[in-house]
């Protein structure tokens, strides 16, 4: 069931996207920004995931039976559950151990090439979801758990897994709490707010068009889906909206 409080709002998983090389300026930022005035005005979510998404949520419980509950039995799998930091800011840790005190983050590469890549460089978008979910929980110690996992299946639904020891198919990877970190966290989330309200309020009262005058609008002028631009907010009285979908009329 759809959180109505998470409208607008970004979670832990998403704060990375505000931390790119160009920050909150950035296009992943924009388009970001963009989903959340949509989720806005139109009043609901889009639960869009992604292959490596889809496959993480797949296997997010075997990883956690298979590998982090033998090295820490007093944790547990939480990642049904929201902790807001405020409001429109929120995370959704995947395992807590309230013992030792720590939060720890399943991810499930499924290429072998890619698991050794993201454990000999830590995506920084790992370390600000992690650390965003640390600052939800008040825990100072993080954890990422690199579960190497297949994605193939046979012809009947059975996994087709890898010929290598379990042992030798997951890592672990201590990160610390990092104040300065969380302190951005904070304030790009404050600056995200800024930025999708100011397009939210140019935007929320385009009037729709109907599909015949969207047909014939396209005939006549250049049309481009407004997430497709390159500055969002460069084109204040130039657009339109078609079934829910913003575009430029050029």
């Amino acid at each position: 069931m759809m959180n109505p409080d998470k409208i607008g709002g970004i979670g832990a998983s998403e704060i990375g996207k505000l931390f790119t090389r160009d920050g909150i300026n950035s296009k992943t930022a924009q388009s970001l920004i963009l989903e959340k005035v949509e989720e806005m005005i139109n009043g609901y979510r889009r639960e869009l995931t992604t292959v490596a998404m889809q496959h993480g949520l797949f296997n997010e419980e075997e990883a956690f039976h298979h590998v982090v509950k033998p090295l820490f039995p007093s944790s547990r799998l939480r990642s049904d559950e929201t902790i807001f930091i405020k409001d429109h800011l929120w995370a959704t840790p995947d395992i807590t151990d309230e013992d030792q005190q720590c939060v720890i983050d399943i991810k499930c590469p499924y290429t072998i090439s890619s698991f050794f890549k993201n454990i000999s460089n830590v995506p920084k978008t790992y370390i600000a979801q992690i650390q965003c979910q640390m600052l939800a929980t008040g825990y100072d110690k993080g954890v990422l758990c690199y579960y190497l996992t297949s994605n193939k299946i046979d012809e009947y639904g059975n996994k087709i897994e890898y010929n290598i020891p379990i042992e030798d198919r997951f890592e672990l990877i201590n990160v610390p709490c990092e104040v300065g970190i969380q302190d951005e966290i904070m304030g790009r989330h404050e600056q995200f707010l800024e930025k999708r309200n100011l397009l939210h309020d140019m935007i929320k009262d385009v009037p729709m068009i109907n599909d015949m005058d969207f047909f014939y609008l396209n005939k006549e002028k250049k049309v481009t889906r407004l997430k497709d631009k390159s500055n969002v907010y460069a084109w204040d009285g130039k657009i339109i909206k078609n079934q829910n979908v913003f575009y430029v009329a050029e």
